[in-house]
């Protein structure tokens, strides 16, 4: 199973302008996103490549077919089934990197049952993150759909791999967050 490792950064240098809480997974069990179905709000090309954000693959450039790309629209989001209920300790995001990584900035990651995005939020990205892989931990939310959702603004979701780890019970706390 996955073990997070919750770290805090101090972002800035000595002017320090905002704290970050980062995940760190230590992926020792199966991504689950890998065997979920995923959909998605809308399409920028013909093609539908949302399942594109599963497929293992983490290169963050478009052209390389491994990314999926929503079109331009107010409240964007894509979703990944896992088929059953599941324990989840993190949720990793693989943004673009050939452009336009920005794009990401505020979009919620949630967790739970049901089908239409109004999940609770794990964890939003945050605004001015230049790291193409974001790691947020969940510590055991529960949930069988994991989404990706820019709530706030008309935007292009553009995801290049989302990877979902279960949580890992511990004697001390009976789920995956320490």
């Amino acid at each position: 199973m996955a073990r997070p490792l919750l770290l805090l950064l101090l972002v800035g240098g000595f002017g320090v302008t905002h704290l970050e809480f980062v995940c760190e997974t230590v992926a020792v069990g199966n991504n689950l996103a890998r065997g979920g179905k995923s959909s998605r709000s809308s399409s920028y090309s013909s093609v539908d490549e949302s399942q594109a954000a599963i497929d293992g693959d983490r290169n963050t450039s478009y052209k390389s077919g491994s990314c999926s790309h929503n079109d331009f629209e107010m409240g964007s989001w894509w979703k990944v089934d896992l088929q059953e209920l599941h324990q989840i300790a993190a949720v990793t995001v693989v943004n673009r990197q050939d452009c336009c990584g920005e794009r990401l900035w505020g979009a919620e990651v949630r967790i739970g049952n049901s089908p239409d995005n109004s999940n609770p939020v794990c964890g939003t990205i945050a605004n001015g993150t230049t790291n193409p892989v974001v790691t947020l931990c969940c510590c055991g939310m529960e949930g069988r759909y994991v989404s990706v959702v820019i709530p706030t603004r008309k935007e292009y979701l553009t995801l290049c791999e989302v990877e979902v780890y279960a949580a890992a019970p511990t004697p001390e706390s009976g789920h995956g967050c320490w």
